[in-house]
């Protein structure tokens, strides 16, 4: 194998182990990589590396009508539970045809950081029928992350679709 093949390779496992959260108008994403397995206490667990971006029109307003990056962040090893993730796969497919709100705390147990992902109605947000908010919290020692936004039945579809895929790639 060459070079060229053998990187071509690692990066087709990467996308492979890859999930994506859009949000609806398409400004936003959130992608995740199952990085690969691990037990605490016992517990199976996954670390992931997540990253989330979003662009906005350019607030100062010049050029007019001008989109740019507004916000990224990266974080590199979130631990979360497998069984939890298996959880949060379950809620994206109920909500497709049962749309209720939901939130899955996916740390491990007695974990030092928390990570929770959540999809509802928010009063802070122009969320509507059809078009809940999906807000990620994330907090450890050193860092604290929350970002939101609004998302709809595709999105929530795509997120359900490629988590699935990434989760079976992964085995404990």
């Amino acid at each position: 194998m060459s070079p060229k093949e053998a990187m071509d390779s690692r990066e087709d496992d990467r996308l492979s182990r890859t999930f994506r959260l859009p949000s609806n108008e398409g400004d936003d994403r959130l992608e995740g990589t199952l990085l690969r397995p691990v037990r605490i206490r016992e517990e199976p667990c996954l670390v992931l590396e997540l990253r989330s971006k979003g662009d906005a029109f350019n607030r100062d307003g010049s050029p007019p009508d001008e989109v740019m990056e507004d916000y990224a962040f990266q974080l590199f090893q979130v631990v979360v539970s497998r069984d939890r993730m298996d959880e949060l796969l379950g809620h994206l497919r109920r909500w497709q045809t049962a749309p209720e709100d939901f939130s899955v705390d996916l740390e491990p147990e007695g974990h030092a950081a928390t990570f929770t992902m959540e999809v509802g109605m928010r009063e802070d947000m122009r969320c509507g029928p059809g078009k809940p908010a999906f807000t990620l919290y994330y907090s450890s020692v050193k860092n604290r992350v929350e970002v939101t936004f609004i998302v709809d039945p595709s999105c929530l579809q795509e997120w359900a679709d490629t988590l699935e895929k990434a989760l079976a790639t992964v085995v404990s």
